[in-house]
């Protein structure tokens, strides 16, 4: 079973016997974000609970809405919402163990259609040239089409996978292996686009998880290793030649990417220490060993991305997994501009531009 499920099931029976909430932050006011209007944020909350949320928050007037798509179509998210991303006018949220897409428009948070993934446990999802394609716990990659909202194909991946993405016209399918432990999955599987076939399967480091690409077509991978003599590792991908060509002595747990660099972070689940590093991935070199430079503290990071529009970076604290967790805006420079409370486990942002915005960059 995944190890973060594993954690999920234990913090749910503290949870239901004896927690202590966190002491509440300090309401900030708004920070003006020019041509960003809002911020979604999915709360996976937790395994079995059917608790997740997806939470607005309004940079004009700092409102939180604390579950927008509860009160936008009067029925819940589902159980534990794994991944969120935009494409085109749409959001779209990938819900574990409900087996389903949610798809929303981009603006209202309407839901627009429901697709059933029965059986299948989707986990992650990425787009390419109107078609989405989504990793399934079950083996799968399923290809949607985003203007039908229907699925047109599926293709056999490794064993459970986790991260896609998408580099040179091709997707990268991160194996994890993570129903089998301790015998977990080592590739990654690469599928041409064009035909939505599989070219080849890349050896890699034991249980893939996190996968990305940079502007030059480079994929950046991190595997979680077996929790024990095999520790975390990050990794390069060429994607014209599809090899691993770089290993980095970092045991990274989760990255963004932001033009030519690398936001990463550590956690280690058994000391509870945790670091976050900046990477120029043109020189390869670490460039900020702490990012954070105005002693602010995350306890528990969770998710890590980076503002398109002014290039702010959004980290989310978990905290001890089972209350609720908040999120952090950060200046390039890694100084505090405010923060707010979230819901369980603060998985995935998707930010919102404004009206004007939208308009200035057709």
């Amino acid at each position: 079973m995944n190890r973060i499920f594993i954690i999920f099931q234990i913090f749910t029976i503290l949870f239901l016997t004896s927690c202590e909430p966190k002491p509440p932050l300090e309401k900030e006011k708004p920070v003006d974000s020019p041509g960003t209007k809002g911020l979604y944020v999915l709360n996976e909350g937790l395994m079995d609970l059917n608790n997740s949320t997806l939470l607005y928050y309004d940079f004009n007037s700092g409102k939180i809405t604390d579950d927008i798509f509860l009160q936008t179509n009067g029925r819940g998210l589902g159980d534990t919402g794994n991944d969120l991303k935009a494409y085109g006018s749409k959001l779209y949220c990938v819900v574990n163990v409900s087996e389903r897409i949610e798809i929303m428009d981009l603006h209202s948070c309407v839901s627009l259609a429901q697709i059933s993934l029965k059986g299948k446990l989707p986990r992650k999802i990425a787009f390419y040239q109107g078609k989405a394609y989504v990793s399934c716990f079950d083996g799968s990659v399923i290809k949607i089409d985003t203007s039908s909202m229907s699925i047109e194909a599926s293709a056999k991946a490794g064993r459970n996978p986790e991260g896609v993405c998408v580099a040179n016209g091709k997707l990268y399918v991160a194996n994890s292996g993570g129903l089998d432990n301790p015998n977990y999955d080592n590739t990654v599987s690469v599928f041409d686009l064009s035909t939505f076939t599989l070219i080849k399967n890349i050896p890699v480091v034991i249980n893939p998880y996190t996968i990305g690409a940079d502007l030059e077509g480079d994929v950046y991978l991190v595997s979680r290793g077996n929790y024990a003599n095999v520790p975390y590792s990050f990794q390069r991908i060429d994607s014209r030649t599809d090899e691993v060509v770089h290993q980095y002595h970092l045991p990274v747990l989760n990255f963004t990417i932001s033009g030519h660099y690398a936001y990463l972070y550590y956690y280690d689940f058994d000391t509870e220490q945790s670091w976050i590093k900046v990477m120029d991935i043109i020189s390869e070199t670490i460039v900020k060993e702490n990012f954070i430079t105005d002693g602010t503290v995350i306890k528990t990071p969770y998710c890590i991305t980076v503002n398109p529009i002014n290039q702010d970076i959004y980290i989310a604290d978990a905290h001890q997994f089972y209350v609720n967790g908040d999120v952090f805006c950060f200046s390039k420079e890694g100084k505090k501009k405010f923060s707010f409370e979230v819901g369980v486990n603060p998985t995935a942002l998707v930010f919102l531009a404004s009206y004007q915005d939208l308009l200035s960059n057709r």
